[in-house]
């Protein structure tokens, strides 16, 4: 009978696990020493070695050879656990058997000394499945566990697991694999299995994996069966992708707001039976890859794409403004989330792109702001070409100027500033505090670009070339509360915040021009 890829080359010992030596070099010192513990917690996403790791663990403590914490792999105690026929090792199923009675039976067992090996080792899967009774159950003889017994708890979701029990396990965090530590691994078994596999191939496995060995290997199973070489467009194909160029196309009809163009894209991707929830997130993926571009100079460094994508990934951050790619992102993040209860995928699909072709559809944030963008960019671009922009609006009544200095630090009172008070120094330290602000709110830190600020008592008034930051500070009271943060931790004195909008002085008076009035009024000079 054929066995599975993921479990043919499932690790046997420490030293074979891909991309968690932080954690298997812990646990091979602390058998090679004799301090291991009677409880340990691995939590971590599916498929990254939890199990995998804890079956090796019980196999080490357990192995009469055992060599620099290694297990031999060799003795029948190793050979037993290896194929579950040693009954001094229990694996448990949380999620059927969650049960108090299921626990009640563990601590049962537990209490009587094991048959073969040194310890009894319980390995509980999924351990966030538990109920609460049977948590409660379990915390007791974890409490005050005999001397012979090891539990393992491997969970995918460590913030369901009560206090109690973490408190009482050495816990162990697991990561996602690099997508290259994953294409080293599947080079490795195409080696061994004698399947030809190409660079790009194997990387394109790495990265749809999203971190987890198992998967990787469970995709390559389904590859070998496809070509005789796999490319990757092989793996495309088989993960249900319709191709890495998809991604290109819709992205460019989205920036030329071809509507049409988008939905016949979609129509043909569904025709080929494509996964559109898959479609989107790989889309959020792109997205993201071009907001990096578009961000960092060092793109490369950070993104994990094929060879020859970079290059088109630079070339199409630059048809989008830092607000459209945030726009883009926050409507396929809500979309992919309604995909999950709606009756039709493609519908939500469809319409997500459709607002990304008209964002004046949506009254969102950072809708407003791609639009306010763009017409600012139009703005600067008709300037460039020498065309001056109409004044269609009327001059601003005294009652509108004092409207457009209130205070949005507290907007429910109305409060206002009937003018910029006198004696006013620039805050000299607001580079910091903005830089302080682009770490912790992006959306915030592009509207005070280019921006200055003035201390006036115990205030500082911000001084915004946006216009539309007024307004967005008076609906955000956290956005408020992230600057006054910021203040703070620059300078080290809590201060209040306001607007700031420089009053213009009026041109005195000429003296001459005065002068020649009243002579012209005392008749002085005339004939």
């Amino acid at each position: 009978m054929y066995q599975a890829l993921y479990r043919k080359y499932r690790p046997r010992f420490f030293r074979d696990v891909a991309g968690q030596e932080h954690i298997t070099s812990v646990l091979a010192k602390e058998v090679a020493e004799g301090t291991f513990g009677h409880a340990y917690l691995f939590t971590g996403s599916r498929g990254i070695g939890k199990t995998t790791c804890a079956k090796i663990l019980a196999k080490a403590v357990n192995c009469p050879n055992e060599k620099d914490g290694e297990p031999c792999g060799e003795c029948e105690i190793c050979k037993g656990i290896d194929d579950g026929s040693l009954l001094d090792i229990t694996e448990m199923d949380a999620a059927s058997n969650r049960n108090i009675d299921d626990i009640r039976d563990l601590r049962s067992e537990a209490n009587f000394t094991p048959a073969v090996a040194k310890y009894r080792v319980y390995i509980i899967d999924e351990a966030h499945m538990l109920t609460k009774e049977a948590a409660n159950a379990l915390l007791k003889i974890m409490e005050e566990p005999p001397e012979h017994v090891i539990f393992i708890l491997a969970t995918t979701e460590v913030h369901r697991l009560p206090a109690t029990i973490l408190s009482r396990c050495m816990r162990f965090d697991y990561r996602r694999m690099p997508p290259e530590v994953i294409a080293e691994r599947v080079k490795f078994v195409c080696k061994m299995e004698h399947i030809e596999i190409e660079d790009e191939g194997a990387l394109l496995i790495g990265k749809l994996a999203d971190g987890g060995m198992r998967d990787a290997l469970s995709l390559l199973d389904i590859c070998r069966s496809s070509d005789e070489v796999i490319t990757a467009d092989t793996v495309s194909r088989c993960a249900g992708l319709a191709g890495r160029e998809y991604l290109f196309e819709l992205t460019e009809k989205i920036s030329e707001k071809d509507v049409a163009a988008v939905l016949a894209a979609v129509d043909k991707l569904y025709e080929g039976s494509a996964d559109v929830s898959r479609i989107c997130d790989e889309l959020i993926n792109h997205f993201r890859n071009l907001m990096i571009s578009a961000c960092t100079k060092e793109a490369s460094a950070i993104l994990k794409v094929l060879p020859g994508e970079m290059l088109r990934i630079e070339k199409q951050a630059k048809t989008f403004s830092a607000s459209e790619i945030f726009y883009a992102v926050s409507v396929l993040q809500d979309t992919l989330v309604k995909m999950s209860k709606s009756a039709s995928k493609r519908l939500e699909f469809e319409l997500a792109l459709v607002k990304l072709c008209s964002p004046e559809l949506s009254d969102g944030t950072e809708a407003l702001l791609a639009r306010i963008e763009k017409l600012e960019r139009e703005l600067a671009f008709l300037k460039a070409k020498g065309f001056a922009p109409a004044q269609v609006m009327p001059e601003e009544t005294e009652a509108e100027a004092t409207e457009q200095k209130a205070v949005y630090e507290e907007p429910a009172k109305a409060a206002f500033v009937p003018e910029v008070p006198a004696g006013e120094s620039e805050f000299s330290q607001w580079e910091d505090v903005i830089e302080i602000i682009r770490k912790k709110n992006g959306m915030l830190f592009s509207l005070l670009s280019g921006s200055k600020a003035y201390l006036c008592g115990k205030r500082v008034l911000i001084d915004s070339p946006n216009s539309f930051f007024i307004d967005y500070m008076q609906k955000n009271d956290d956005s408020r509360e992230v600057i006054k943060n910021a203040i703070t931790e620059v300078c080290g004195t809590r201060y209040g915040i306001g607007p700031y909008k420089k009053t213009e002085k009026k041109p005195e008076d000429d003296p001459l021009a005065a002068l020649m009035k009243k002579a012209q009024d005392l008749g002085i000079g005339e004939l």
